[in-house]
């Protein structure tokens, strides 16, 4: 949306003094909006919007990087100073990204946190990949057993890997990890340690390589606590766009196929299902 029509704080303000009975969600990004539309159209929630952090004009904080997800938190912050929080129908939505990792996390009546990483961890669900095996595979499967033994834990790895380049500010560049993944004789497989020597070569910094693998060992993930909580979801797709061409036995989603993937998980999803999830719950019960 071109800058000169998004809204200030201020007409949000004054929107909402003046009708203070609608109800609104913001969200990061256009696939949470898809997922939200989605999602309260089939649990038959209806006169709630679902808008995009772009259509706001948030102001920037001097220093400080932006962000879709700190432009949604520092929303939240100011429709809560500006207006009665507690009565505003009003809900900003962002990805939980390291919070269960860090346990921090912004205490705003307005602010609501997904129960995973991100969004796309939703769709990370035996049920839901079982659905897109049986109709984009045509007889070979994405297995319970792949998914537990290969997917996880390689997810997390990517995981630790981003978050330690977050906490130690190193600003390195990403980079596809996908040509690492391999497929033999029915299993795949995941270079990690090569991954990690490319990656900081790319960025020049492959001499502190051995504090890199000390630093990513470090990060200590509770196994009582949802996989989905340390997992990327762009990881995740990238992952399974990999896999399917794997078991297909040929290249059929290409590197800019990425969202004809991510459509396909939401088309196996059941919206009624992920109603049961603490946050759509908690968007239910607020707006609906």
């Amino acid at each position: 949306m071109p800058e000169e029509e998004r809204r200030t704080i201020e007409e949000l303000v004054t929107r909402y003094e003046f009708e203070p009975g609608l109800r609104d969600i913001y969200v990061e990004g256009p696939e949470d909006k898809w997922l939200l539309e989605g999602l309260l159209h089939e649990n038959d929630v209806t006169g709630v919007s679902v808008f995009e952090i772009c259509t706001v004009d948030i102001p920037a904080e001097p220093g400080q990087e932006s962000s879709s997800r700190t432009r949604v938190v520092k929303l939240a912050r100011l429709l809560r100073e500006a207006l009665d929080g507690e009565q505003l129908k009003v809900a900003c939505v962002v990805d939980s990204d390291f919070d269960h990792l860090t346990g921090q996390r912004e205490c705003n009546a307005l602010l609501l946190s997904t129960d995973y990483a991100n969004m796309e961890m939703y769709f990370f669900a035996t049920d839901i990949l079982r659905r897109l095996s049986v109709r984009c595979l045509r007889g070979r499967q994405l297995t319970a057993r792949m998914i537990r033994r290969f997917m996880v834990p390689t997810l997390q790895a990517l995981f630790r890997i981003r978050y330690v380049n977050t906490r130690n500010e190193w600003r390195l560049r990403y980079l596809g990890f996908e040509r690492l993944l391999t497929y033999r004789n029915g299993r795949f497989a995941f270079d990690c340690t090569e991954y990690l020597r490319r990656y900081l070569d790319r960025n020049g910094r492959g001499a502190e390589l051995p504090k890199f693998i000390e630093d990513v060992g470090r990060v200590g993930i509770p196994g009582e606590v949802d996989p989905r909580c340390f997992m990327h979801g762009h990881d995740f797709v990238t992952m399974l766009r990999r896999m399917l061409n794997a078991l297909h036995g040929r290249t059929v989603y290409r590197d800019d196929d990425e969202e004809v993937v991510a459509s396909l998980l939401r088309t196996c999803a059941d919206y009624r299902d992920l109603a049961s999830e603490p946050l759509f719950a908690e968007i239910i019960r607020r707006l609906g």
